[in-house]
């Protein structure tokens, strides 16, 4: 139990993990519905929560696999190239993390009464299995790291339509703009979760994060256009929501020659805004 531990210590830290992932369930909630939140909207956003958690656990319980071989070359010092947890050993965690995370999903739907939601997550489900081989061109992908991320954010798209069948919510350019707001947000989240500089055992920068590829300027501006631009969209250009979004657009500018202040300014931002929208 030890090294599992110690693996979720390391690769999967709960609580950092849930709090992001009450803020995703916020978002969703608040740009697929129109409701004040109810009681049920409660249970709904608490039982999101618990999906979208399983969810990234079993992404990253994937991801083990997927990148092996580099994480083999360039982090020997991670739990499992250490040898303290074995793959062997993560696949459970990874049934246990589908088996919870599908059991929510049908929660949801039985107390929404929206059956055509589980077709809805099907569409999750295999999209996640595809990014699980990199869309068989793994080293096509490889050598284009901004296609790359593109492509394993379209998830976010087949999430959002999963949350619109959940509430039934009509067609209408509002709903798709709130969607683009969901994805630009998700896609900062994802920027910060990688906004650092990593080395190899030899201290070479590996070339797998956003500041490495993009740089600090690009980076920055992408979180900081993210959030003024998706503060705008959910709120259909209206106060505060706007006016929140270019807050937190600024407040990362402000604060971008730190790593740690901008990764806590992206978390600020995106509660703010999730919070605002989910209550107004």
């Amino acid at each position: 139990m030890g090294s599992v531990a110690d693996y979720f210590r390391e690769r999967f830290p709960l609580p950092v993990v849930i709090t992001l992932s009450v803020g995703t369930a916020i978002w969703l909630v608040a740009s697929t519905t129109d409701e004040m939140p109810s009681q049920n909207n409660y249970v709904i956003t608490a039982l999101i929560t618990v999906a979208f958690t399983a969810f990234l656990l079993r992404q990253r319980v994937m991801d083990e696999f997927k990148d092996r071989s580099h994480d083999d070359a360039n982090y020997p010092n991670r739990p499992v190239q250490r040898g303290d947890i074995t793959h062997r050993q993560l696949k459970p965690i990874g049934l246990l993390a589908l088996l919870i995370e599908v059991s929510a999903v049908t929660s949801i739907a039985v107390l929404a009464n929206s059956w055509q939601s589980l077709l809805a997550y099907l569409a999750v489900l295999i999209f996640s299995a595809l990014t699980a081989y990199e869309f068989f061109a793994v080293e096509w992908l490889s050598r284009h790291f901004t296609i790359y991320f593109l492509s394993h954010q379209l998830i976010f798209v087949f999430l959002y339509i999963w949350a619109l069948s959940v509430f039934g919510a009509s067609h209408s350019l509002q709903v798709a703009l709130n969607g683009f707001a969901f994805m630009l947000a998700m896609a900062a989240l994802e920027v910060m979760r990688k906004f650092e500089i990593r080395r190899n055992s030899d201290g070479e920068i590996v070339q797998d994060t956003y500041l490495a590829v993009w740089g600090r300027s690009v980076s920055v501006t992408a979180l900081a256009l993210s959030f003024a631009l998706g503060g705008s969209l959910l709120g259909g250009f209206t106060f505060p929501l706007s006016l929140f979004g270019l807050f937190a657009g600024l407040l990362i500018v402000a604060v971008n020659k730190s790593n740690r202040a901008v990764q806590a300014s992206t978390i600020l931002g995106f509660f703010t805004i999730g919070l605002v929208a989910y209550f107004s």
